[in-house]
């Protein structure tokens, strides 16, 4: 038996991390207004960290599409993996070279990663685990996070290229 609505414990969970920031942001506010010596900086750190922590969790949260699509995404060690009731298979992020926002003819939305020498991943934005994607795509050199944002914020026409890479060449 819960005491919440699921879509409020839904919510809650997404933004957990954010919460949890701002409560240490509050301390380390608290420390520095009300205290002295090696608290009052202590308290000036933590207030420092935790505007930091604030702005990647909302990043984060934002990111996140609450689950519940086909299909299950794992990062582990290196590599994306991706097991849908149709399709799935894995590749190695250091073998990345696309990144392509794709909208279905329903309107729904899929990640298209493509890697050097692997068959291609198209997972639902909000399958089962696609936000550790955030963690892999902020990583990736020269690519907006911001552009990534708004492509899952606003709907979409056509398919976006959000990131590529000239292929590599083996000789």
């Amino acid at each position: 038996m819960s005491f919440m609505r699921p879509e409020a414990a839904e919510g809650l969970r997404r933004w957990r991390e954010v919460l949890i920031a701002v409560l240490m942001t509050a301390l380390g506010l608290h420390w520095l207004l009300t205290s002295f010596g090696i608290f009052k900086a202590l308290g000036a750190l933590i207030t420092i960290l935790g505007v930091v922590w604030i702005v990647l969790s909302v990043r984060r949260a934002r990111f996140d599409r609450g689950g519940g699509g086909a299909g299950v995404v794992t990062v582990d060690e290196g590599r994306v993996a991706y097991f849908g009731p149709e399709t799935g298979g894995t590749l190695a992020i250091a073998g990345l070279v696309s990144i392509r926002m794709v909208v279905n003819d329903d309107g729904s939305k899929n990640w298209y990663l493509l890697a050097q020498d692997t068959t291609p991943l198209d997972i639902p934005v909000n399958a089962e685990g696609a936000d550790a994607l955030f963690d892999v795509f902020s990583n990736l050199p020269s690519l907006d996070m911001k552009v990534v944002q708004a492509a899952l914020d606003q709907p979409l026409a056509e398919d976006v290229l959000l990131w590529h890479v000239e292929m590599r060449k083996l000789h």
